[in-house]
């Protein structure tokens, strides 16, 4: 079930919170229960299997870490000085190391079995017929979390509250599908103040939920299909000319944009309207001025999980710098091959990898330095804003192909020159480079792009990422206590503008696009 699906909108919506609202007179326990039995649906309607496979993971993790905090509850009264011991003579740390790989293990084997599969073929030069199993929705999503959770619990930092807990904390449907990718410590403590929300809660959390569907369904699905057209064709090695090639970059970097964005705005918003505060995911991340403020920005929750739970045990910055380059390359190569099993999401990675590294390199020589004072005016900010933007399109592309093969037929078109059918470079005439640099007709020969459309998307995209606030400054204000002009308030305006968005919303969701970040 999506979020932008007439089902979830017009029937399971309505009655979770008509049940919420009867239930929030007999108290959190009740409401607990609700919540948990509403999720199990929503998340079983993707296959009951994924859901039997889901529970019985939690079920074992709430065992594991139940023998960790008991034990660590034992080491506690005795100073430090018991090491209990466990199946096949493990200690605490043992037992932890199990539980992560009890947790790893479906992950490898329904995401990148058939993968691993495939190039091991290859490489010895066998014929292997190997069937790739179905990926269950989200489980990237809610292993991170469960690890998470393991290693607080072994770190002392939460205790378990009782399996029923730990099965809504789980499976709470805004955020299981696809994050954000939440942490015990932020969600506990109001898991155990379940409530029906105010007023205005309940307002904002619609408004936002509306402005989030807008950005899948108007934007990110609209835009998708100049994305998809120019992609498709590189992969199929048709006819690609140079405008064609960077305007489907462009078309695929706001698609994925507003599409993740949309469905975190979204998840938020139906935190809010059962009085529940989900982490921010987003912080206007094409504004920024390089690739470290970049992953500051985007899937704010994914950055942290990388830095808290492989960067820093790696290392971190802690052992010279030439470690620390090390340790961030590796964390976004994990970090690319998380996001899927193909060598275009490894490339992607060891990309953005490499670029921190070189960013971080140059932000510890212009440090306290005259330089760096020089380089934070407004003029070279939009500079580097435009710089970043640049590299991060850039990447987009092999993280959107396919194949190694179909990204590499994009960055020859665009920097090349165009392609013919056979996939070789053709010869580029100055009156085609002037074309291409007016975006005229004339560089969009294959009709792959056509008409006005896109090019008022790509202009509301723009406006949208670096004119406007973002959700999180329209609903809560920016971070120095300031609103923007344009922010959110109960009043008769907003509601009829929202009104008109979720109209227009309501009227395109029939094309049933699923979230980009469901196959991740």
């Amino acid at each position: 079930m999506l979020f932008n699906s007439y089902s979830f909108l017009f029937v399971f919506l309505p009655l979770l919170l008509m049940c919420w609202r009867l239930a929030a007179g007999y108290g959190t326990a009740i409401l607990a229960l609700v919540l948990l039995a509403f999720s199990f649906v929503f998340y079983g309607l993707w296959g009951l299997h994924f859901l039997v496979l889901m529970v019985t993971m939690l079920a074992v993790n709430y065992g594991f870490a139940s023998a960790l905090a008991s034990d660590r509850a034992a080491d506690a009264d005795f100073g430090q000085a018991v090491d209990r011991r466990h199946v096949f003579g493990l200690g605490r740390k043992g037992l932890l190391g199990l539980a992560l790989t009890i947790n790893l293990l479906p992950l490898l084997w329904f995401k990148y079995s058939a993968f691993i599969a495939q190039n091991l073929a290859a490489l010895l030069h066998l014929h292997w017929q190997f069937d790739a199993p179905g990926l269950p929705v989200g489980i990237s999503f809610y292993t991170f979390i469960q690890i998470a959770w393991l290693v607080s619990v072994y770190r002392g930092q939460v205790r378990p509250r009782g399996l029923t807990r730990h099965l809504l904390f789980s499976t709470c449907f805004p955020y299981v599908i696809s994050g954000p990718i939440v942490r015990y410590e932020q969600m506990g403590p109001q898991l155990s103040m379940l409530h029906w929300p105010t007023m205005e809660g309940m307002a904002r959390g619609f408004s936002l939920f509306t402005v989030g569907l807008a950005k899948k369904v108007i934007l990110a699905d609209s835009i998708a299909l100049y994305a998809d057209a120019v992609f498709n064709a590189a992969e199929k090695a048709l006819p690609l000319s140079g405008g064609e090639a960077w305007l489907g970059s462009l078309c695929y970097t706001f698609q994925l944009y507003f599409d993740f964005s949309g469905y975190t705005d979204m998840a938020i918003g139906l935190g809010l309207m059962l009085g529940l505060r989900l982490p921010e995911n987003f912080d206007s991340p094409y504004k920024s001025t390089g690739i470290v403020d970049f992953w500051r920005r985007w899937h704010i929750t994914l950055g942290s999980w990388l830095r808290d739970f492989l960067y820093i045990p790696l290392g971190g910055n802690r052992l010279g710098k030439l470690r620390q380059y090390r340790n961030l390359f590796l964390t976004m190569l994990v970090g690319g091959a998380w996001h899927g099993a193909g060598w275009t999401f490894i490339v992607w990675g060891a990309l953005h990898g490499a670029m921190l590294s070189i960013n971080h390199f140059f932000r510890a020589q212009i440090r306290n330095t005259r330089l760096e004072t020089v380089l934070a005016a407004l003029p070279l900010r939009m500079f580097f804003i435009a710089c970043t933007f640049f590299c991060i399109n850039l990447c987009w592309v092999v993280f959107r192909a396919a194949s190694m093969e179909g990204a590499w037929r994009m960055y020859q078109a665009m920097f090349v020159g165009p392609f013919n059918a056979e996939g070789t470079a053709m010869a580029v005439s100055v009156e085609g480079l002037s074309a291409l640099a007016a975006l005229g007709a004339s560089c969009l020969p294959n009709g792959y792009v056509q008409g006005w459309q896109p090019f008022a998307l790509l202009l509301t995209s723009c406006v949208t990422v670096w004119i406007l606030p973002n959700s999180h400054e329209i609903f809560y204000g920016r971070r120095d206590g300031t609103c923007p002009r344009l922010h959110w308030r109960p009043s008769l305006a907003w509601a009829m503008g929202l009104a008109g968005l979720a109209f227009a919303s309501l009227l395109l969701s029939s094309r049933q696009a699923t979230f980009l970040y469901f196959q991740f």
